[in-house]
């Protein structure tokens, strides 16, 4: 159980041009056992100093605008209107992120297939990404549930399961 302690979350809020966001932000800022630290628009500066902060993080967030290359083998995220980064120039800092603890990276974000690849290859023990553009809603719901079982004390895998099973209704 890890219902000891709060569960750290790094949401990354990206270039968000017609997308509603705010839905993201307004569920993440009232978890209850979650201490969530927003980084809005970050520049990549900001956003690397973070990921590498000692205290760790248990869950990534980002939501925002995404794409996957035409090969399928990497994807990029917009992390402001006018920067975007791929995986590999975050794959120090996500290496250490992971070392501190870094449980689940959520990508609410379409295209995320690209994303995927290159996160499985730095071995985040979960991550949830949207294959394709998906409702907000949807992935709002998704994250609500999965928060609410996760911080109810299941286990990152339970809680997954859970949310999905959740949705399906």
């Amino acid at each position: 159980k890890n219902s000891a302690k709060q569960v750290r979350i790094l949401a990354i809020l990206g270039d968000s041009a017609g997308i509603d966001i705010e839905a993201d932000k307004r569920l993440l800022a009232n978890l209850k056992d979650a201490q969530t630290v927003f980084l809005v628009e970050p520049q990549r500066r900001e956003l690397n100093e973070q990921l590498w902060d000692n205290q760790g993080w248990d869950i990534l967030f980002f939501a925002g605008h995404s794409s996957t290359q035409a090969d399928g083998g990497s994807g990029q995220i917009y992390i402001n209107p006018t920067e975007s980064l791929t995986i590999t120039q975050l794959k120090n800092a996500l290496n250490e992120a992971i070392a501190r603890g870094l449980q689940l990276a959520i990508f609410n974000s379409c295209d995320g297939l690209g994303l995927a690849r290159q996160l499985a290859d730095l071995h985040i023990p979960q991550m949830i990404v949207m294959r394709e553009p998906v409702p907000d809603l949807v992935a709002q719901e998704f994250l609500k549930y999965f928060l609410t079982e996760f911080a109810g004390g299941r286990s990152f895998d339970v809680a997954v399961r859970k949310a999905r099973e959740r949705l399906q209704g």
